[in-house]
């Protein structure tokens, strides 16, 4: 038997754990720059000086994002933001991308139904234009998913699976990052059935979201409820503006994200884009409001003579 000679000199100690940890971090920031630097800048904007483009300076078209609910609830929420992005991205589409492909695994369209077309045209999307894939597997999903990203006619493919998580990883991530980096459209992955699991999710996605519902600011201006005052409509049970809470759980644009400030915005179905939500309701619109008297629009010298009267009473007493 054969052995093999003890090195000489001092045997070095293992290296901590801790310090393995750091090196695969670096490693992982690395890797993360070379590739995004070989990205082409294509990036579309979430709206109007909206905090998610602040945040994230625009959405990455031809890369990989990820979308899962916050809890169970949820999963409306996150579909509907999914199709808001569809509807974002299609508006910044070069000519010719039009097609929006949805592939939905049979057990995520039980629970949670499919696109409604009146609905599909209030996000701004023409349903004539919306192509609906049913699959019967998560696996069928995610080779669909792919072949789809290749074509050049659309502007957006979103995966809504719900059997996701015992198949997705790096390798099967990266297929789908390199086929949206080939077909140039935004590439949208529906963690349908991973509320509140989407910190397990281990992939080369661009960016991940967390979606909460968020309360409703009042009825769209397009709907029949919108010619009413404010108020009123506020008060009213019906639907309103879609809101979100939105968790950033990772940004590779723009390095670690850890998802502690939620982001709160709405869809603005008349200009097609999202908004800032506001935390408070408006207490009233400015035309419902009374006209102010013409002493008071005067200034400090259209005081009303009852003020006047009452600090001179003060004065005299």
């Amino acid at each position: 038997m054969l052995l093999e000679p003890m090195p000489h000199g001092p045997v070095k100690p293992p290296t901590p754990l801790a310090h393995r940890s750091d090196r695969l971090d670096f490693l992982r920031q690395k890797i993360g720059c070379i590739e995004n630097s070989a990205l082409p800048a294509r990036k579309i904007r979430f709206g109007d000086n909206c905090r998610l483009d602040r945040a994230l300076h625009g959405l990455g078209r031809g890369v990989l994002h990820e979308i899962a609910p916050a809890s169970a609830g949820d999963g409306p929420a996150a579909s509907g933001f999914a199709l808001a992005l569809c509807a974002r991205f299609k508006a910044e589409a070069a000519p010719g991308r039009s097609a929006i492909i949805w592939i939905v695994e049979d057990f995520a369209g039980r629970e949670g139904g499919a696109p409604y077309g009146p609905g599909l045209a209030l996000y701004g999307l023409d349903p004539a234009c919306f192509i609906l894939v049913r699959t019967a597997s998560a696996r069928d999903s995610l080779w669909t998913m792919e072949e789809a990203l290749k074509c050049r006619a659309a502007a957006a493919v979103v995966g809504e699976i719900w059997t996701l998580e015992k198949l997705y990883g790096l390798p099967v991530s990266r297929r789908l990052a390199l086929a949206a980096q080939a077909g140039g459209a935004g590439a949208l992955l529906l963690a349908a059935g991973m509320a509140g699991g989407a910190g397990r999710l281990s992939s080369c996605a661009h960016t991940r979201f967390e979606i909460s519902a968020a309360r409703s600011g009042g009825a769209p201006r397009g709907s029949p409820l919108s010619g009413l005052p404010l108020p009123a409509r506020q008060e009213l049970p019906q639907p309103g503006l879609a809101a979100w809470s939105i968790r950033i759980l990772k940004a590779r644009a723009i390095g670690p994200a850890n998802g502690a400030d939620p982001i709160a915005i709405l869809w603005d179905h008349d200009e097609g884009c999202f908004r800032d939500a506001f935390p408070l309701r408006f207490s009233a619109d400015a035309s419902d409001r009374p006209d102010h008297p013409a002493h008071a629009r005067a200034g400090s010298r259209g005081i009303s003579r009852e003020i006047k009267e009452g600090i001179n009473f003060r004065q005299s007493a």
